[in-house]
C-alpha cells in the first residue's frame, strides 16, 4: 500500500518574488518614518532652546556685580601668585643703618605695587635707604608718599610706594 497523505494544503517551499519585494518596500518605510520622526524631535528641541532664551529674564545688576567680584578675584589670586619671597630677599639685601622696615603691604591691582612702611633714625638714612631700593634691580617707581617725626619713637617714620617688575614674567597674567 502507498502512503497516505492527509494534509491537503499544498505547501510551497520557495519564495515568492511579490513577497520579497512586499518586505523590502515595509522596511523601507519603516525605516524612512523613524528617521523623520528623529529629525522632527530634533528640531522640536531646537525650538524650544530658542523659545527658553526668548523668555529668560534680561541680564539684571546682580550679574553685572557678580563679573565685577569675578575679575577682582581674579585679581587677588594672580597678587597670590606672585613670587613674593622674591621680593623678600631683594628687600633683605639691602642695608642701610639706622633704617628698620615695618611692613609691607602689597597693592591689588594688575601692577605688582608695594607699600613699605618703617623707620629711620634721620633723614638722611631715609633718603639713603630710598636710593639704595631705586639702585636694586627688579623695584622701579620708588616714590617716597609720607613722612613724619614720631618724638614718642624718636625716629622718623615713613611710608614708601615702589613698583616690583621682577615676579611679572612668572605670573602668566591675562
Amino acid at each position: 500500500m502507498g502512503r497516505m497523505q492527509l494534509d491537503f494544503v499544498a505547501t510551497r517551499r520557495h519564495f515568492s518574488v511579490f513577497g520579497l519585494l512586499l518586505l523590502t518596500a515595509g522596511l523601507a518605510c519603516l525605516l524612512l518614518a523613524s528617521w523623520r520622526m528623529s529629525q522632527t524631535q530634533q528640531v522640536q528641541q531646537q525650538l524650544e532652546g530658542q523659545l527658553w532664551q526668548l523668555q529668560a529674564p534680561p541680564a539684571s545688576p546682580e550679574t553685572d556685580t557678580e563679573a565685577t567680584a569675578l575679575v577682582a578675584a581674579d585679581r587677588l589670586a594672580r597678587q597670590f601668585r606672585r613670587p613674593w619671597t622674591m621680593l623678600f630677599q631683594r628687600l633683605e639685601q639691602i642695608n642701610v643703618p639706622g633704617v628698620r622696615l615695618g611692613q609691607i603691604l602689597p597693592q591689588a591691582g594688575d601692577k605688582a605695587s608695594v607699600q613699605l612702611g618703617g623707620e629711620a633714625s634721620d633723614a638722611e638714612s631715609l633718603y639713603e635707604y630710598l636710593r639704595a631700593l631705586r639702585r636694586q634691580g627688579g623695584v622701579t617707581d620708588v616714590y617716597l608718599l609720607q613722612q613724619h617725626w614720631d618724638a614718642e619713637s624718636e625716629a622718623l617714620r615713613f611710608v614708601v610706594q615702589a613698583r616690583w617688575d621682577a615676579g611679572q614674567e612668572s605670573v602668566g597674567a591675562p
